[in-house]
């Protein structure tokens, strides 16, 4: 399989983990405070990567740990502000904002640091762009005018994001896993203090249902998310950052479908168009 066909996959395999990541810990935070099920899937996270880090090798260097603790950084505070964003703000503003600035940020940059992608690809990145914008659903207007709108959340959350595909890819391949092992304990670690220090807002109530079943759910979320940046990384070491970034930052697609066929949830026409324009993406990037 060519080298830019496996990055490709590798990607797309990235964005289906993040998105069913984001499926589990919403309903996961149905049952308990969305801080709890954050900090649970980061800590599930970063005991895979102490497990999986040793078995694939590396070497141990303090520029691959220094990026490795700035994806962690850019991980922990992207999921933080995502999450408040998606608590107390309109999701339709924060969920697209946050996906196209992780997308755009490490790929133009990638550009600039000297990246060429074909002008297939080019034209499939421009496509995936206005992809991930419509699949999120676009910034339509809330029915709630009382609530933000929450566009402050979403550049905080989609720099955060960016922040981690740029560093996940400036950390190189040499070291192994231990970068990413770096970033995991720095995001739990940031994660877990936020959530035990914030202040009882309205916004941290507990939902009326809080039972035990959110454990298990909280842990997958942590386990798909790891896998997640696995593949990532792997992308990453294999093809493009532009590409990369781009392809995995379609997540919310993954989102959407799982939410069509497990909750019945109805699929807009706006996200369909997203949807659309996001399998086009995928055609021309891959013939680029």
């Amino acid at each position: 399989m060519p080298i830019g066909v496996t990055a490709i996959l590798l990607a797309l395999g990235a964005a289906l983990a993040y998105g069913a990541s984001d499926f589990i810990g919403g309903r996961a935070a149905t049952r308990a405070h969305f801080a709890l099920v954050t900090s649970v899937g980061a800590g599930t996270a970063l005991v895979i990567a102490l497990a999986a880090a040793p078995v694939v090798g590396g070497v141990l260097a303090a520029a691959p740990l220094g990026w490795g603790v700035l994806s962690g950084l850019g991980s922990g505070l992207g999921t933080l502000f995502l999450y408040r964003g998606l608590a107390r703000a309109r999701v339709a503003v924060v969920a697209p904002t946050s996906g196209v600035l992780a997308a755009a940020l490490p790929a133009g940059l990638a550009v600039i640091l000297g990246e060429r992608p074909a002008p297939l690809t080019v034209l499939g990145l421009l496509l995936a762009l206005p992809a991930v914008w419509f699949i999120s659903g676009g910034a339509t207007v809330s029915a709630d005018q009382g609530r933000p709108s929450g566009v402050g959340d979403g550049v905080l959350a989609g720099f955060g994001f960016g922040l981690l595909f740029l560093a996940v890819d400036q950390a190189g391949d040499n070291a192994g896993l231990w970068p990413l092992t770096a970033g995991q304990a720095t995001a739990f670690a940031l994660v877990t203090v936020v959530a035990w220090r914030s202040p009882r807002s309205p916004a941290m109530v507990e939902p009326p249902v809080a039972d035990r079943a959110w454990w298990p759910l909280a842990v997958a979320t942590g386990a798909l998310g790891s896998a997640a940046t696995l593949l990532f990384y792997a992308s990453t070491t294999t093809g493009l950052l532009t590409i990369a970034a781009v392809l995995t930052s379609l997540y919310p697609a993954a989102t959407i479908v799982l939410a069509r066929l497990i909750l019945d949830e109805r699929i807009s026409a706006r996200q369909g168009v997203g949807l659309a324009l996001a399998g086009c993406a995928v055609v021309l990037i891959t013939l680029g």
